[in-house]
């Protein structure tokens, strides 16, 4: 189940509506038949030997699990976690639950947010579920923080929490102040979070119209800031753009990105590209072009001049400066959710059906993890604190990547 599968659910459904996915895999069992044999005792069948005895059991398997042996989305044949590159972790979480976003601070410090409410913090051990204050049913979109102890989660405009970071095995989290439009009384998914420090946090939503008070004219807001109010309380200013914000991402305050759907307005931005750079008349957007006529949803980078966009059917775009973004030969046509690094020549890209991709500085590859029997899950979310300890999350899975294992094909 993809973000925009999710918004849609959540926009059927009231602020602290259940939502409920169906697990991604089930258990199963391969059966094995005896061949006949004649009165000396000789065997009398011809049966399958080799690859072909190996393609009967996995079919078997896959047949057993739900799934089509044939099909790249489904597991056959499991690989061990000690061959694999990503091992799966128990997280405690329900299987009925899709992790949607996960951050940390740290190697103990990491955060998964999920539906149905869900807030869990690994501690470096073990994956403890948080309750939140009041306790909401409602699917968390993303979470993040500026550092271990202003931490923040969000899944309505009207829904956002905040921590003050995880201690004595477990976590205070709070409703805060609704972020909604002036004289608006009205709620919209909270569609990405993003900051750089704990005076400055952002939220994406779709676009809405609002009068400009000034010209009488209506303009389009889809963000979100944190401000100060007058009695010194938490605030929300309201931030101009056009469609769907689905990420942010930023070298710094001054320069920074957001992917979005703007297709309601404009059928041809699907993928939409904006980036802000600050200047002596403050924060100036410019629509930069992402030659994508496909969703875009993620978006990373290891510097200004060096981002990473990803979405759907696959899609791969690289900016390296200048007026538009570079088209990347993908290796993949499955949706593409999220992406994150740790360097120009260290980055991951996750998406629909187990699909783990990695950039080396010269190439996209796919990457392998140990899943269970049936379909694959669907990835969402990516972060890790270095190269060898990084985090995916996605339907009823967190996979965990400890570094390189050599030969994952055993």
């Amino acid at each position: 189940m993809n973000r925009a599968r999710i918004e849609r659910l959540l926009l059927a459904t009231t602020a602290t509506s259940l939502v409920v996915l169906v697990p991604w895999f089930v258990s199963c069992a391969a059966s094995d038949s005896s061949p006949g044999s004649s009165p000396d005792g000789s065997d009398t069948t011809i049966g399958e030997t080799g690859a072909d005895a190996d393609a009967g059991a996995a079919n078997d398997a896959a047949s057993e699990a739900g799934c089509d042996a044939s099909d790249d989305a489904c597991v056959s044949t499991v690989i061990s976690c000690s061959n694999a590159d990503w091992c799966p972790e128990d997280t405690g979480v329900s299987t009925n639950v899709a992790l949607t976003s996960v951050w940390g601070s740290g190697p103990k410090d990491v955060w998964a947010s999920g539906s149905a409410g869900t807030l869990a913090h690994y501690d470096g051990t073990a994956w403890v579920i948080t309750p939140t204050k009041p306790a909401v049913q409602n699917t968390f979109q993303a979470v993040w923080g500026s550092g271990p102890n202003d931490v923040w989660a969000v899944s309505m405009t009207d829904v956002i929490f905040h921590s003050t970071g995880f201690a004595n095995g477990t976590a205070k989290w709070e409703m805060v102040t609704a972020a909604t439009p002036s004289g608006r009384d009205f709620t919209r998914v909270a569609t990405a979070l993003w900051g750089t420090g704990p005076d400055d946090v952002r939220i994406g939503a779709r676009a809405y119209a609002q009068q400009d008070p000034e010209t009488t004219e209506y303009v389009l807001y889809n963000q979100f800031t944190k401000t100060t109010a007058e009695d010194g309380g938490l605030a929300w200013t309201e931030e101009r753009g056009d469609g769907t914000v689905h990420a942010f991402w930023g070298s710094s305050a001054n320069d920074f990105w957001y992917v979005a759907d703007n297709s309601p307005k404009n059928g041809w931005q699907r993928g939409l590209t904006m980036h802000a750079t600050r200047g002596a008349k403050g924060l100036q957007w410019q629509n930069v072009d992402s030659q994508s006529s496909f969703t875009l949803e993620g978006i990373w980078g290891s510097s200004a001049n060096d981002v990473w966009a990803v979405g759907d059917k696959g899609t791969l775009r690289h900016f390296t400066g200048g007026a538009r973004w570079d088209i990347v030969e993908s290796v993949t046509n499955m949706p593409l959710h999220a992406v994150w690094g740790t360097a120009a020549n260290d980055i991951w890209a996750v998406g629909e059906a187990g699909t783990i991709l990695h950039f080396d500085g010269t190439e996209w590859k796919p990457s392998t993890a140990a899943f269970k029997l049936g379909n694959k899950p669907n990835l969402l979310s990516v972060w890790g604190s270095s190269a060898n300890d990084v985090w995916i999350v996605g339907d009823s899975v967190a996979l965990h990547y400890t570094g390189p294992k050599g030969d994952a094909t055993k």
